[in-house]
């Protein structure tokens, strides 16, 4: 039997979520050869896999899922490897429409779109948040924009240039800045598309947001801007003014870390009484106090030398 074109990577360690994917990955269609990949990050939970579908389980120790995904790549067939994660869903068509893309030599790597795998109130909210996310890629013409969630990229590339290892969150931006550095281009497709089961709690999707901005602020230091530059002229939000006003020192930050969590967390509690776009604005405000003390966190952490 000859080896598959492509190989499907999935990082997990313990999430069952993992089976729906894996059983929406048996049910592709008109899709070429291909393997799928579980990269088991210290997992003690068996995935299960459905009968028929070519996949191998590789143990590891719970080195990250960045270790994990590297890990894999290693051991990969194909000549290109897609990158998806546990939480998602694969429509029927996600092998074919990528192995389309990958006819072109010139593509590279391949980012592809997001959209949620269910209809309710607090997945449209992250929806629109992780598309308000998406906005300032599309001005910068998507050439740094990855996101591991829905990302395939040739094989080769990632064994000479790995997934970065050294923590645990923030990998993807960092990765997309280096491929970028290196003058890999990244193409964007907003056809190709993954389902997102979103967290069913707005804390786990707080916890994510906290984690997102702490992590932001330790690859800053290690020479990874994450966070964006601010436009020429626009006006400072009360983020921006708060870290501009805010004195240097590891004490200052971390005490404004802790009081902003406070307040997050009554957002938290009014975003889910509150109706309507009211209700979303006070959810949005919960992820931007999250992210922005995290930063702070990350910024009065001692393995920050800035």
């Amino acid at each position: 039997m000859s080896a598959p074109r492509f190989s499907v990577i999935v990082p997990v360690r313990n999430d069952p979520r993992v089976d729906g994917l894996l059983a929406s990955l048996a049910s592709q269609q008109a899709a070429p050869p291909f393997e799928v990949l579980v990269a088991l990050d210290g997992a003690t939970r068996s995935p299960q896999v459905p009968k028929g579908l070519a996949t191998r389980l590789l143990e590891g120790p719970p080195a990250g899922p960045y270790a994990a995904r590297n890990r894999a790549v290693r051991e990969a067939r194909g000549e290109v490897v897609l990158f998806t994660d546990s939480d998602c869903l694969c429509p029927s068509d996600w092998l074919r429409v990528a192995a389309a893309r990958f006819e072109d030599p010139a593509t590279l790597a391949l980012q592809g779109a997001s959209s949620p795998a269910t209809a309710s109130r607090l997945s449209g909210w992250i929806q629109r948040e992780y598309e308000r996310y998406v906005v300032p890629q599309a001005a910068l013409g998507f050439r740094h924009f990855c996101n591991t969630r829905n990302f395939a990229i040739r094989r080769e590339i990632v064994l000479a240039a790995p997934l970065p290892e050294k923590f645990p969150r923030g990998g993807d931006g960092v990765y997309g800045l280096a491929l970028d550095r290196a003058g890999v281009p990244i193409r964007y497709d907003a056809g190709w598309v993954i389902l997102h089961r979103h967290p069913r709690s707005r804390w786990r999707e707080a916890r994510a947001a906290f984690d997102q901005g702490r992590y932001g602020a330790l690859w800053r230091d290690e020479g990874y801007d994450l966070f964006g530059q601010r436009e020429p002229g626009s006006a400072l939000g009360p983020g921006g003014r708060l870290l501009e006003a805010l004195p240097p020192s590891r004490l200052a930050k971390a005490t404004a870390a802790t009081g902003i969590l406070a307040a997050a967390s009554l957002l938290g509690v009014a975003s889910a009484v509150l109706p309507g776009e009211l209700g979303y604005r006070t959810f949005s405000r919960l992820r931007r106090a999250a992210h922005l003390a995290g930063r702070l966190f990350g910024e009065s952490d001692p393995r920050n030398q800035s």
